[in-house]
């Protein structure tokens, strides 16, 4: 007998009836798709409602910093590495960027592919932040929205310059910068871990006010010279220095549950200027280690560190490309809060972000009242409170969506109605523009 095809495999052979029964359902990846990073937290797993890893900073040294929520662009080193996943009925399972690859008229549609082709050209991410993250821009059109889920009191991002930057003498200070970093790890013996260095030099900075002195003790026994603390003790005072000066450019923008922020050069900035808009320099995080919990909104696309706030390992940085991508003029930080507006003759939906990038709208059913979306292309939602019931025009259940799931929606779904299954439940509904 010729061996039974999974489900999966049955998909990618192109039958048809397969097809039909997925196209007209949600698209919900698995949702675990994490990726270590230097800066991330551990409150990630709770939030999604997997089971908590308390040994992961003590066995790797990172934090679970982000989910990818849905990855199906190749193009994309990051989506391309860290592909969203889908399981079927029968537990085998595909990659999402597969799936539309084979099936990408049926389940996008022909108005769709023929803008963005075979592939959904956005790269949501859930972000718990624990430490600061680099100092980065992104290259023109490609800007950022992030929904605050939690945030401990007290804290802020970096996020626009609140002052006008020459852009040869903030170059240069970086690349010197960079140059005392390395010369720091060089004048520490090899016996040192970067990542033992960096548990004591992160307090330190951010400790704003504190002496080179509280550290001596600590380094004399790492030093490659014991008798040369003086050239020690020098750079770390600069690269203190530097460290504070770069974060006092930018505005502290305070953050809260529920806060929609919107990265993107004010339109003053590009109006006739012919670009379009592209994300503000940003650094998220704060020196305090006050922890946040975001949905980040974003198109796939490249990241330019500036500076990475004397982290070590020493990961790479490009300052020119970044400088160059970035607006020098100075923002204020009401240029990027958002207040979600609600939508006319659609009870419980508002609109917070109509832009060239994608358009967001917070569906809150409340009160028995089931939230009406009209037949749309294809779209993703993402579960960031309570939890919810989807059925279709007939009532038939189409899916159901919890906090910390997301889920593409094809375009064989029509229209459907978000039924409440939790108290405060709110799910993100984010779209890309098509032209007309």
């Amino acid at each position: 007998m010729p061996p039974t095809l999974t489900d999966a495999q049955v998909l990618l052979a192109g039958d048809q009836e397969a097809l039909g029964r997925i196209r007209a359902n949600l698209l919900k990846p698995l949702k675990n798709n994490f990726v270590e990073r230097p800066w991330g937290g551990m409150r990630i797993r709770e939030f999604k409602g997997l089971c908590a890893l308390p040994d992961q900073l003590a066995v790797t040294g990172l934090g679970l910093g982000e989910a990818f929520e849905i990855a199906a662009y190749g193009e994309d080193a990051e989506a391309r590495e860290h592909p969203s996943r889908l399981r079927l009925e029968d537990g085998s399972e595909l990659t999402l960027a597969e799936l539309l690859e084979r099936h990408a008229e049926s389940l996008l549609g022909e108005r769709f592919t023929a803008r963005f082709g075979s592939r959904l050209p956005l790269l949501p991410k859930i972000l718990d932040i624990k430490e600061l993250l680099s100092v980065q821009g992104h290259p023109e059109g490609n800007t950022e929205v992030y929904i605050i889920i939690e945030a401990d009191p007290g804290a802020t991002i970096r996020l626009g310059f609140s002052e006008d930057i020459d852009a040869a003498e903030f170059t240069r200070a970086l690349i010197a910068g960079r140059r005392r970093q390395a010369a720091l790890l060089s004048a520490l013996t090899g016996d040192l871990d970067p990542s033992t260095l960096h548990g004591i030099l992160s307090p330190w900075m951010a400790n704003r006010h504190g002496g080179v002195e509280a550290l001596e003790r600590t380094l004399r026994g790492w030093l490659s010279r014991p008798h040369e603390w003086a050239e020690v003790a020098d750079l770390l005072n600069a690269l203190k220095a530097l460290y504070w000066q770069v974060l006092d450019t930018m505005n502290a923008i305070p953050v809260r549950p529920g806060q929609v922020i919107h990265n993107a050069n004010p339109a003053r900035v590009v109006t006739g200027t012919g670009k379009a808009p592209s994300a503000e320099v940003h650094a998220l995080g704060n020196p305090e280690g006050r922890e946040i919990l975001a949905l980040e909104i974003r198109r796939p696309g490249p990241t330019f560190r500036a500076w990475d706030n004397v982290r070590f390992p020493i990961r790479e940085v490009d300052v020119e490309a970044a400088v160059a991508a970035l607006n020098l003029e100075r923002t204020a930080p009401e240029e990027f809060l958002i207040e979600p507006e609600p939508v006319a003759e659609r009870r419980g939906m508002l609109r917070s972000v109509i832009s060239e990038a994608f358009h967001i709208e917070h569906l809150r059913p409340q009160g028995g009242v089931p939230v009406s979306v009209p037949a749309e292309p294809p779209h993703c939602l993402h579960a960031i409170r309570g939890g919810a019931r989807i059925v279709d025009g007939g009532g038939r259940l189409i899916g159901d969506l919890h906090q910390g799931e997301s889920a593409m929606v094809p375009i064989g779904v029509g229209e459907y109605q978000v039924e409440s299954q939790a108290p405060d439940t709110e799910i993100v509904k984010v779209s890309l523009p098509l032209r007309a």
